[in-house]
């Protein structure tokens, strides 16, 4: 049977926590150590507010320990990616709050990055670890591709869900049937594209949008005509605006008017960190600490939306430069009675 016929659905990441699941950063990725330390950071910060687990492929299991073992669970896992919220599994809960895991397809994102032959097991891996129960689908969803509601509704990109170097085999309907069966997903909230920086992941949502509630939306937007995003941080807005969501009612907007740049270079680039890329853990938010004159500006947004969690910036250059950030490097584990940790 489906998840959603055993009344399983897919929780808001801002619902409580059993625990935060974070890949070690594997070899092959970029500046490998100065990342690992970066990593080391924010698992440090969020573990004064609830469990992290590590996942750490076994080669790297010393390294990992050196650096977070007073702070974190590992488990030695055959990995040979990060970015556990886009390859690991999508938790979803049923009505007596049992837990269950979905293992949607990876493939490095539209197979631009290599290797990923270990880590496509990784969903059932944990699910297996957690003695949960594990459904497969043949969809490719990136947990960073997808935000969720709580009830029903999920926001997304067509230039990364319909993209086909993914799911070329889907059409549109029956990407929203899969998320349905899988999810519990009841409305698809599409939007065109993601930043203009993107490129690796093919517009990411965590860059743009990111449910807050249900009903509540934070909206990357920006002011400047000049900056490639304006248009289709424009249309973003438009479109979100204009929707509704699974149980009819119209979205309250906050907008996010600020998009950092880092002051740092790395081989000449410039690279962004929307804050819209934070992680919301029990009783705080790790937001990423980016340029000095934006920073304050936009953690008083994010402390408004969450008055009674404690913002924590977090260095993220070192995500950035692999393509993400805070959002990105970790996994929630939702509050239930069976998972075992």
């Amino acid at each position: 049977m489906k998840p959603n016929e055993l009344n399983f659905n897919v929780p808001g990441r801002f619902e409580e926590h059993s625990c935060t699941f974070v890949t070690w950063p594997c070899k092959g990725d970029k500046e490998i150590d100065l990342f690992r330390k970066e990593v080391a950071t924010v698992v440090n910060i969020i573990s004064k507010y609830e469990k992290i687990i590590l996942i750490v492929d076994p080669e790297d299991l010393n390294n990992a320990k050196e650096q977070c073992s007073d702070i974190a669970d590992m488990w030695p896992i055959p990995t040979d990616m990060s970015w556990i919220r886009d390859n690991g599994p999508i938790f979803v809960r049923n009505n007596n709050n049992e837990i269950a895991a979905v293992h949607f397809k990876f493939n490095g994102y539209g197979n631009k990055f290599t290797p990923y032959e270990k880590v496509i097991n990784i969903p059932s891996l944990i699910a297996k670890k957690l003695n949960i129960k594990c459904f497969a689908s043949n969809l490719i969803v990136e947990g960073g591709g997808v935000s969720f509601d709580g009830e029903g509704t999920v926001i997304t990109t067509e230039q990364m869900l319909m993209n086909s170097n993914r799911n070329s085999n889907f059409t549109r309907r029956q990407i929203e049937m899969e998320l349905h069966e899988t999810l519990g997903i009841e409305k698809v909230i599409w939007l065109k594209k993601g930043l203009v920086e993107d490129k690796d992941t093919d517009g990411h949502v965590d860059c743009v949008a990111e449910y807050l509630a249900p009903g509540k939306i934070l909206i990357q937007t920006i002011y400047d005509k000049n900056n490639p995003n304006y248009e289709i941080l424009k249309e973003n807005y438009n479109i979100i605006n204009n929707e509704t969501d699974a149980s009819g009612n119209k979205l309250d907007i906050i907008e996010m008017p600020y998009l950092p740049n880092f002051s740092q270079l790395y081989k000449n680039n410039i690279y962004v960190s929307p804050y819209t890329n934070y992680y919301v853990a029990n009783g705080a938010v790790m937001v990423p600490e980016v340029d000095v004159t934006l920073d304050q500006k936009a953690y008083r947004i994010i402390e408004q939306i969450y008055p009674d969690r404690v913002i924590c910036p977090v260095k993220a250059f070192y995500q950035a430069i692999g393509g993400g950030g805070p959002g990105c490097i970790t996994q929630q584990l939702p509050k239930g009675n069976n998972a075992k940790i």
